[in-house]
């Protein structure tokens, strides 16, 4: 009966950590297996007492490695686009651009891990997690250098291996939590991050 109960728990044990072993490959190949990626977003932040302060929709376009362009649609209309040298952001509404050097813009930020085409332990020490939703396979990253801006970042990836969920944990207690629709591995124009700020418009910054 010992022998029988024992040879259930080593099973039990022996198909855990397979699972965990497969959720993990899954991970690693969203990120270097994947070139490309394109589809929709909705975005949500909280505040510490949980309570959503604002909410956004918009389109995306990544691909790897350097170059992204995410379009803020509602509430407010706004681009940020990586030609691979420099981030630019542009606020239609204050009819303003800001250019900063890509480096110095995404270094460490959460916005790295998604334009970098290698494993994510390079810049985080990476835990699976227990938690499930919708059939996701989770994970906890934590930056192995502190940020100023943020503490942790969750990722929800499903069984197909594609990333749906991305919440990000900042140093004073929100979260922004951003859902994807999207497909990877497409074929991107060029166009999409090539940006050249529109006449009349303030730029702040010098693109390199």
């Amino acid at each position: 009966m010992v022998k029988k109960i024992l040879a259930v728990s080593l099973l039990a044990m022996s198909q855990s950590v397979f699972a965990a072993s497969d959720a993990r490959t899954k991970l690693n190949d969203f990120f270097t297996n994947v070139n490309s990626m394109q589809g929709s977003f909705t975005q949500q932040v909280y505040n510490k007492s949980g309570k959503v302060t604002d909410t956004a929709k918009g389109s995306m376009t990544l691909q790897r490695p350097g170059k992204f362009h995410w379009q803020y649609v509602q509430p407010d209309p706004q681009k940020i686009i990586s030609d691979g040298k420099n981030i630019w952001l542009y606020d239609q509404d204050l009819d303003q651009v800001t250019v900063k050097p890509l480096s110095e813009a995404v270094n460490n930020t959460p916005a790295a891990i998604l334009m970098q085409k290698a494993i994510p332990d390079t810049q985080f020490k990476v835990m699976e997690m227990d938690a499930k939703t919708s059939g996701w396979d989770w994970f906890y990253l934590q930056p192995h250098r502190k940020s100023s801006d943020f503490k942790a970042i969750q990722l929800g990836m499903d069984k197909q291996g594609y990333l749906r969920q991305m919440v990000m944990y900042d140093q004073i207690g929100q979260k922004t939590v951003i859902t994807f629709t999207a497909k990877t591995n497409v074929s991107v124009a060029q166009k999409m991050f090539a940006f050249s700020p529109p006449a009349g418009v303030d730029v702040i910054g010098t693109p390199q």
